[in-house]
C-alpha cells in the first residue's frame, strides 16, 4: 500500500501547518485529529487547556497510532500557544464563523509561509480572546439547517484544503 514507517514519517517533509486544539473535550475527537494530521503529514499539533494528551486509550482508539507519529505539544492556555506560534513566524487563523471571515474556498495561501489553524471546543468554539489574537478567521460554508460541524470533521476538511493548496 506504499505506506511509510513511523521512522520515515518523522524524517519526511511536512505540510507547513500546525493544528491547535482549543479546549477540545472529546478524546475521540483528539484522536481523530491526530489521524487526519498523520494522513496529510501535518507539522504538529498543539493541545491546549482541557484538551487531553496522549497516551490515552480513548485517543488511541481513533488515532490508531498517529499520536506516536505526529509531533505534539501541550499548552495550559491557548493564548500561550498562539504567542509562541506567532513568534516562530506562523500565520495563525481561527476556524470560526465571525464577521469578516474568509470562506474556505476563497482562502489564498503562500507556499513560502507557515500556518497554524485553531479549532475550538465542541460547544463554544474558539474562545473570543484567542480569535482576537489571530491573523484572521476561516469559515467552512454550510448549506443545511445546521451551522456547525464536528471538530474532527472540520479538522479533516481544513487540513485537506491546506494540503491541496500548499502541496499539490
Amino acid at each position: 500500500m506504499n505506506r511509510m514507517s513511523a521512522e520515515e514519517f518523522k524524517r519526511a517533509e511536512k505540510l507547513p501547518l500546525v493544528v491547535v486544539l482549543d479546549e477540545v473535550r472529546s478524546l475521540h475527537n483528539v484522536g481523530s485529529v491526530f489521524r487526519s494530521s498523520d494522513a496529510f503529514r501535518v507539522e504538529g499539533i498543539c493541545l491546549c487547556g482541557i484538551t487531553a494528551t496522549p497516551p490515552q486509550p480513548e485517543i488511541h482508539k481513533t488515532a490508531l497510532g498517529a499520536e506516536d507519529t505526529v509531533d505534539w505539544t501541550y499548552y495550559k492556555d491557548t493564548r500561550e500557544a498562539v504567542r509562541h506560534l506567532r513568534e516562530a513566524g506562523y500565520t495563525v487563523l481561527a476556524i470560526e464563523q465571525c464577521e469578516g471571515s474568509t470562506l474556505l474556498q476563497h482562502l489564498k495561501l503562500d507556499r513560502g509561509r507557515k500556518y497554524a489553524v485553531i479549532l475550538g471546543n465542541e460547544v463554544k468554539g474558539v474562545k473570543q480572546e484567542v480569535v482576537d489574537m489571530c491573523d484572521g478567521c476561516i469559515e467552512i460554508p454550510q448549506f443545511g439547517t445546521k451551522h456547525s460541524l464536528n471538530v474532527s470533521v472540520t479538522a479533516g476538511i481544513i487540513v485537506w484544503e491546506f494540503a491541496k493548496k500548499l502541496l499539490i
